[in-house]
């Protein structure tokens, strides 16, 4: 027991380093434009595919369990309500469980083949700063698109949720809508965005620490791939419950 609390102490200790750090470069990224463009296009567009997938079947299926449920109580013209729900968790969250099966995992991937080829060493013996290089480029990109991400994912769970209140419950997009907007707040929206700001910058963190931390040869690096993925998912659920604790105190 005390050699777990140790180990996770220090692992702490090393994602609070690592996140310091490669914030204190910035500057170094931003400079390096073509770099961090590069992380800006495999995070972004490279996730619009399975994000346009994931938020068009996430609206439908909460529109038809919603449609469901509504019209055994001849509530059905408040379907749009559902947007609310899309909106606060299931557009960030989901979104969020996407990147880091498909980014965060990479991260750890690309990272830990480097570090046990012994690239990351070579890195620091040419004068560059492995951080610097490797990791605040990532962590800028999914700070920057998971919050674009999260917007388009909401907009096409909202679309598949009035494309089933039609055909199902014969609720139009126009219904649809408006039930939404009336009841929607804008502050809400302000908390999906910093709520996917925070998973954002939890999955590149977690995914290059894993990468970082990575010996054993091609084993290692299958390990430091799945506890990435396990790390965020765990972080972001986490880190979902407390923030929104919060906010709501607030």
């Amino acid at each position: 027991m005390f050699r777990y609390l140790t180990n996770a102490s220090t692992n702490a200790y090393d994602v609070a380093a690592l996140t310091a750090h490669s914030v204190k470069h910035v500057g170094y990224a931003v400079r390096r434009h073509k770099l961090l463009f590069k992380q800006f296009y495999d995070v972004g567009n490279r996730s619009l595919p399975i994000v346009t997938v994931m938020g068009l079947f996430v609206g439908m299926v909460l529109a038809l369990q919603s449609g469901y449920q509504l019209t055994r109580f001849r509530q059905e013209a408040y379907i749009g309500l559902i947007g609310i729900g899309i909106i606060k968790e299931f557009g960030p969250v989901i979104t969020a469980f996407l990147l880091a099966g498909r980014v965060g995992s990479s991260y750890a991937a690309e990272i830990g083949t480097m570090k046990v080829y012994e690239e990351v060493d070579a890195l620091t013996m040419m004068g560059v700063q492995p951080v610097a290089y490797l990791a605040t480029p990532r962590l800028m990109a999914c700070l920057v698109m998971l919050p674009i991400l999260v917007i388009y994912a909401d907009f096409v769970a909202m679309l598949g949720g009035a494309l089933v209140a039609q055909t199902y419950v014969g609720v139009t997009p126009s219904q649809f809508f408006d039930v939404f907007f009336q009841w929607m707040e804008m502050k809400e929206v302000w908390r999906s965005l910093f709520k996917s700001l925070c998973f954002g910058g939890i999955i590149a963190v977690t995914g290059c620490h894993c990468g970082f931390r990575t010996t054993g040869g091609a084993e290692g690096v299958g390990r430091s791939t799945t506890e990435s993925v396990v790390y965020a998912l765990l972080a972001v659920l986490i880190a979902d419950y407390f923030i929104e604790k919060i906010l709501l105190a607030l």
